[in-house]
């Protein structure tokens, strides 16, 4: 019988040398919440409190602990210094090729009627609108497995006090990405984004972006004023490529088309048109250029690498039921969605070295089925991981308790001096 006593405590130092790292300038207080909360999650594959609370096995009543982590959200404050923290991480896998995902995304919550400023949202999963909360995260794509490591994340009400507009929310988050990391990297959205004030931002910074356009656009070709849509329909592709989507490969044809912006005419554009993903060519506008003849099947790979960010989001809903959360005021939301995407940051960072000791002993644990020869290998260990980690928590005998010693009291000394402090300062003297 295998009682995994070594592997569990690799796993356990691993995960709190994290925690340490990105607490690192919080107070005692916050150190230890933030610190049972990821651990809590990542035991219990689950954002209920009381699991939270089981998993942490405090030794006290469930209802006691589950009212200390629900006050401790609702009160943090710090969550720009522990993101700060987190991205120190991160930031020597960003240089200026790597590709930056951008997305919104939603939390549903059909059936709540008390939580604090929901909205209605549009849920992908049934295509109906709902009551919850709405989100936008960017990624950043590690070169190695293209694994996405998250570098900026919020929630956000419309019908909170204060809400400007999702557009302004997605702007706050572009500027995130150029203050931290400047013009380094690519900016790549979907059509949602297709709109002349986003595209008037990247010209403003001077950054790199590939965007998904609407059909509806309309561009300059050779002085000629014509529908986006239209003007791809005369070219059938010049160049042939082909890439393997979920085992299969696709054949494509792509075309580079030079076109201008009535709104921006000062400034040169690249219209990359891609046949084979569906009836309609996909369209892809770009202020990259480049003499190479392979310059639009790398524009069409690195768009389709967008995915990516969708991975992400699927993972922390399923792996950990995000969207089943039960606090209700939004600042625990906030705080909570925070530490669920710090876990998952976590993950991606010990994936991107698959030989190392923590990553190999996560792997081994999970069991994973084998793939089918066939299929081109895996480059997503989120789950593997995910499932390896709780498993091996679950093995530990310890607590939190002995890495958070309760303080003592210390009386002051009542004992009295022969001599007074001048006195003793006279003798030195």
């Amino acid at each position: 019988m295998r009682n995994y006593t070594t592997e569990a405590g690799v796993a356990k130092a691993s995960l709190l040398r994290f925690c340490k790292k990105i607490c690192s300038g919080l107070g005692r207080v916050q150190t230890k919440l933030v610190t049972a909360m990821i651990y809590g999650i990542a035991a219990s594959e689950s954002c209920h409190l009381t699991e939270i609370g089981r998993a942490l096995d405090e030794g006290i009543g469930i209802k006691k602990t589950v009212d200390r982590l629900s006050r401790g959200l609702q009160s943090f404050s710090h969550r720009a210094v522990l993101w700060a923290n987190y991205l120190k991480c991160v930031d020597k896998y960003v240089d200026e090729t790597t590709i930056f995902p951008i997305d919104l995304s939603d939390m549903a919550k059909p059936y709540s009627r008390k939580m604090e400023a929901m909205h209605p949202v549009h849920d992908g999963s049934t295509g109906k609108n709902v009551p919850g909360y709405s989100t936008i995260e960017i990624t950043a794509l590690a070169h190695k497995f293209k694994t996405p490591l998250p570098v900026y994340e919020r929630v956000f009400s419309a019908a909170e006090p204060g809400f400007v507009s999702e557009t302004e929310e997605i702007c706050n988050g572009l500027r995130f990405l150029t203050a931290r990391y400047g013009r380094d990297g690519i900016r790549v959205v979907d059509r949602g984004f297709d709109a002349n004030g986003y595209i008037e931002y990247f010209f403003e910074t001077k950054e790199k972006f590939i965007l998904r356009t609407k059909k509806n656009r309309i561009v300059w070709y050779k002085n000629e004023s014509v529908n986006i849509e239209e003007l791809a329909g005369r070219f059938k592709g010049k160049y042939a490529f082909k890439c393997k989507i979920q085992g299969k490969t696709v054949h494509c044809k792509i075309a580079e088309i030079p076109i201008q912006i009535p709104a921006f005419p000062q400034h040169a554009l690249n219209l990359v048109v891609v046949y084979g993903f569906g009836e309609t060519p996909m369209l892809l506008l770009t202020n990259c250029h480049s003499d190479d003849r392979r310059f639009c099947a790398v524009i069409a790979k690195m768009y389709l690498l967008r995915w990516r960010i969708e991975d992400h989001f699927r993972f922390k809903k399923q792996q950990f039921n995000l969207e089943d959360f039960r606090v209700r005021s939004l600042a625990a939301i906030r705080t909570l969605h925070l530490l669920v995407t710090l876990l998952t940051g976590y993950l991606a960072l010990q994936s991107l070295d698959p030989l190392s000791v923590i990553t190999c002993t996560l792997r081994q644990a999970a069991k994973p089925i084998k793939r089918a020869k066939n299929r081109t290998p895996k480059r997503f260990f989120h789950y593997e991981l995910s499932v390896g980690l709780a498993f091996l928590l679950a093995k530990t005998t310890a607590n939190l308790k002995r890495h958070f010693p309760p303080l003592r009291y210390r009386p002051p000394a009542f004992q009295l001096s022969l001599l007074s402090l001048k006195q003793l300062a006279d003798l030195a003297t």
